[in-house]
């Protein structure tokens, strides 16, 4: 049986949607401005750079995938 979504409960979604909204426009900014050029990289991002191209050259470089387990939460919950 389904349930109509309350006023308070889209509100709610809303403003989380919302949020969402900022922190993606925030990171597509981020990364439009590392992939530009307009920020210089920092010393520790230069240094693993260049460690990476150096393993790749000689073969040692080993690629690992990045698991994160995903949680969904349903707003009765949050």
């Amino acid at each position: 049986m389904r349930t109509m979504t309350t006023e308070v409960e889209l509100k709610e979604i809303k403003s989380l949607l919302t949020d969402l909204t900022k922190t993606v426009e925030g990171m597509n900014a981020l990364i439009a401005e590392r992939l530009i050029g307009s920020v210089e990289p920092l010393p520790d991002e230069i240094e693993a750079t260049q460690e990476y191209l150096a393993a790749k050259k000689n073969k040692t470089a080993e690629l690992i995938p990045w698991k994160r387990p995903v949680t969904v939460t349903t707003i009765a919950e949050a």
